[in-house]
Formats: C-alpha cells, sequence, structure tokens
C-alpha cells in the first residue's frame, strides 16, 4: 500500500475509532466495540505493515505513520483486553452509604461529598471497585511489553521514547530539581487549602484534596447557566461564532453511563468536533469546559487540506497547550469582570486555582516516574500498587490509593505530554501577554493569532512553536508561572 492510500484509510479508520469512543463517553452505547473497526482496516496494522513503516522514518509524514502504526497494531492486539476492561467499568456499580450507583457516576460524586466520613467510606468503594479489574489491566501493561519486544524494542518504555522522540528518562531527572524549586509554594497552597476545612496534610488523601479542589465551589459566580453564553461571548471576541460552528457540537445532556469528567472527541478534523460534558457550575467545572473547548478549537480551525498526517496524528502536547491556555481565562480577573460580570473575586479563588496548577504538574511528575518503572524492564505490573502510591503520593505530599496503580495509568507516557504541554502553556501565555496585552483574551488580533496556528493542525511539534514565539521549551517558564502571585 503507498503512502496516499495508507493515510486515506488511516483516517477512515480514525472516524470509525473515535465515533465509537464519543458513543461510549456520552453514555449513548452501554458497550465499547471496536472488533468490526480493526477487522475493516486489518491491513494497517499487520506486523508486516508496521515493520515497512518503521523501517520508512526519514521524514516527518514517515514517523508519524509510523507512530500511528505502532499504536494500532498494539491497540488491535490488545483489542478484547481494551473493550473488556471499559465495559466491566461502564457496568460496575458499586454501593455505598446506603445507595448503589454506577462506578463512573461514584467517580464524580467522591468529588462532591463534603461529608468526610461519607467521603472515606465511597473513596473505599470506588478503590474496591478499581481493583476488580486491575488483573485485565495488568495483562494489558504485560501485553505492551511483550509487542514491543516482538518489535524490536526493549521495552514498552524504549518504543515510546523512540517514536515520540522524548527522552522520558533524561526528563524524569530534570523534575527533581524543579520539584524543589516549587516545594514551599506548593506546600503553602495545599496547607491552606486543607486547614480551610480542618484536614492536615498528613493525614488528607487524594480524594480529600480532589474535593478541596474540584468541589462545585463560588457557585454564584460560575453558575451552570452562564457557561455556554460565556464561552459563546469569549470566542466571538477571538473571532469565533460557536453558535455557528456546524462543526463543533456540544453534548450536555446528562445520561448515568456518561463519563464523568468532560472530554473533546475529534471524529473528524475539523469536519466534526464533539464536546461531551454535565455541566454542574463552580469554578472548576468552567475550568474543565473551557478546557475542552480549547481543544475543540484548534481540532475545528485545521485547515482540511492538510495531510491526514499532520490533523490528526503528530504531538499532542500541541493540542493540550491550546486547551490549558483557553481554560487558564476562567481565573483571570479581567475575563472575570468583562464576561461573567464579577467585579471583586476574593483572593482564595485564585490561590484555590494556583493549587490546582501545581497539583495537575505534580501528578505528571508522580506519574512519569512510577510509569517509567512500570514500563521498563520486566517488572510485574500486578504488584506494582506500593510503588504507585509512593511515588505519586511523595509528588503530592498525601496519601494514595494504592488500587489505582493500574487505573491511573494513560498509554503512551501521555503524562509526559501534558507535562510538555504544560511547558508550552507557559510560553504561550507570556507571549500573548507581550504582544497583545495581559488580558489578550480581549483582542481581536490575539484571536486572528490563535486562528492562525490553529491551521496549522498538528503541523508543528510543542518544541518548535515554542521556539517559533522565541522560547525554548522547557521547565523554566512553567516554574516561573507557578511561583508568581497568583
Amino acid at each position: 500500500m503507498d503512502t496516499a492510500q495508507y493515510l486515506l484509510r488511516a483516517e477512515q479508520f480514525t472516524e470509525g475509532l473515535q465515533r465509537e469512543e464519543y458513543l461510549h463517553f456520552s453514555g449513548l452505547k452501554d458497550e465499547y466495540r471496536t472488533q468490526e473497526i480493526f477487522e475493516e482496516f486489518a491491513d494497517l496494522f499487520s506486523r508486516e505493515a508496521v515493520l515497512a513503516r518503521l523501517e520508512d522514518r526519514d521524514d516527518r509524514e514517515g514517523r508519524r505513520l509510523a507512530e500511528f502504526a505502532v499504536r494500532g497494531h498494539i491497540e488491535e492486539r490488545l483489542r478484547e483486553l481494551t473493550e473488556h476492561i471499559a465495559n466491566a467499568e461502564s457496568a460496575a456499580e458499586v454501593e455505598c452509604n446506603g445507595q448503589r450507583m454506577p462506578f463512573l457516576a461514584a467517580l464524580g460524586q467522591v468529588t462532591q461529598e463534603a461529608d468526610r466520613a461519607r467521603r472515606g467510606a465511597l473513596e473505599d468503594a470506588v478503590a474496591e471497585a478499581m481493583s476488580r479489574h486491575n488483573h485485565h489491566r495488568a495483562q494489558r501493561v504485560a501485553g505492551q511489553r511483550q509487542i514491543a519486544q516482538e518489535l524490536g524494542f526493549p521495552d514498552y518504555r524504549a518504543l515510546c521514547e523512540d517514536l515520540s522522540g522524548q527522552p522520558l528518562r533524561a526528563l524524569a531527572q530534570e523534575l527533581a530539581g524543579f520539584v524543589e524549586d516549587t516545594q514551599s509554594a506548593y506546600r503553602a497552597h495545599l496547607e491552606e487549602a486543607l486547614g480551610r476545612v480542618e484536614i492536615a496534610p498528613h493525614g488528607a488523601t487524594d480524594w480529600d484534596l480532589r474535593w478541596v479542589m474540584f468541589a462545585p465551589q463560588y457557585m454564584e459566580m460560575f453558575p451552570r447557566e452562564r457557561l455556554i453564553p460565556a464561552a459563546e461571548a469569549t470566542l466571538s471576541v477571538l473571532g469565533v461564532s460557536l453558535s455557528d460552528q456546524a462543526n463543533v457540537h456540544l453534548d450536555l445532556q446528562p445520561r448515568p453511563k456518561k463519563y464523568p469528567r468532560p472530554c473533546c472527541v475529534p471524529i473528524s478534523v475539523p469536519g466534526e468536533i464533539w464536546i461531551v460534558a454535565s455541566p454542574r457550575g463552580g469554578y472548576a467545572d468552567f475550568l474543565s469546559f473551557f478546557h475542552e473547548l480549547g481543544h475543540a478549537e484548534h481540532f475545528a480551525g485545521a485547515n482540511a487540506e492538510l495531510s491526514c498526517a499532520y490533523r490528526v496524528m503528530g504531538d499532542d502536547a500541541l493540542t493540550e497547550a491550546f486547551a490549558f491556555l483557553l481554560q487558564s481565562v476562567v481565573l483571570d480577573r479581567d475575563w472575570l469582570r468583562h464576561f461573567l460580570g464579577v467585579e471583586a473575586p476574593p483572593e482564595s479563588l485564585f490561590r484555590a486555582g494556583r493549587l490546582i496548577d501545581h497539583w495537575c504538574v505534580r501528578r505528571c511528575v508522580g506519574k512519569i516516574a512510577y510509569e517509567l518503572e512500570l514500563h521498563g524492564g520486566d517488572g510485574r505490573p500486578a504488584e506494582m500498587g506500593q510503588r504507585y502510591a509512593r511515588l505519586v503520593g511523595d509528588a503530592f505530599g498525601i496519601r494514595v490509593s494504592p488500587e489505582a496503580h493500574l487505573f491511573d495509568v494513560d498509554d503512551w507516557f501521555s503524562s509526559a505530554r501534558y507535562l510538555r504541554a504544560f511547558m508550552l502553556d507557559a510560553c504561550l501565555r507570556l507571549h500573548l501577554r507581550e504582544r497583545f496585552g495581559r488580558a489578550w483574551f480581549r483582542s481581536p488580533e490575539a484571536g486572528g493569532w490563535l486562528r492562525s496556528q490553529w491551521q496549522r493542525g498538528t503541523e508543528m511539534t510543542a518544541a518548535e512553536l515554542a521556539g517559533e514565539i522565541g522560547f525554548q521549551l522547557g521547565l523554566a517558564p512553567l516554574r516561573d508561572r507557578l511561583l508568581e502571585d497568583p
């Protein structure tokens, strides 16, 4: 199969798979089924096709097609396990506090429960439900390692490093100094937030902290009914009419099996983009929705004439950075005043937002360290619970449930890509402020610049875009942003 035909079929495959993911995450379909999709496009992911793509990596398009082929090959080989885990989680229920509820609903509820005893009981029930399927997740991790070795790589970590071009172990070594540099600022925000609800950090759990950060708060400033109008008004200044975008769709209807966190599903780029969410109000809800809106506008704004390799493949850190960038406006004083009419927001709101920033970055730090151990060498995935609790817990400075050690793992070292997205986001914020002013989101010219970047799809890497605007992608701008006054 020549490259042009491979690209065409790769895009058709991606559309089919993404549509299945939308139906599953939205709760419109009880079971996640991909067998027919993989069977229809089996020629893309045969061992012979994958090895041929690995041999043809002389240019950027070739490297992206190789990564796409390997990803698809591994997912096809592990498809039955992936489907079993997804369907088991969708069907699972937990019983707690005299109530029986779907597992996915419980994941959302545990961050909303204000009573600590009831939250602790729900936390235990969620952990138990996670542990039910850890043996299947362990098989999947072991399968990733085995397939990587069959393709000629020492392990799954080495495969990911080679295909992404990102030196993961070197990044992990750099992070030690970064954690130390930001430790006192993080601890101050952590202790203040937990202190307001009379929880000592040494006794706090990850779910306690999530509740402090993500429970509905400041509802009067962030009412649910203002979410979509605020999003529309923000985009309008930037030159985008959300209500007129025929390619961007909002799925906001509540459903029992809908995934608890908002997500963006680019079924066809740029032709059909979905945002799946269940708005409830509060600042954390606004942050999450604007994050997914950033993804949606990046995908929806891509030039349809670009190669599939530069619309649906590439450096995931790029689109994540645009998502973090749009998310950031929600906790800007000028944005609050102009778009929500909030004249005197409390300083505690901005400190809460900065704690979320620290938490998100430290979550990446802990997971990178853990996943390097999980995927490196010939360890036993099922026995890594205590290492997960230690490494991720040390990054947070609080207790973390060991039962989550395989539930809280994303393929392809996504935590490293998220961290690079945080780095690029810090660069983008500096660039936009210097060029268009601190309130760049009120500048039509800034909107024009952003749209020009979105049109380029995923052609550039995060490092290349950072370099283009005068920065070297690294930890320094991110460290400075975390340490500045919120």
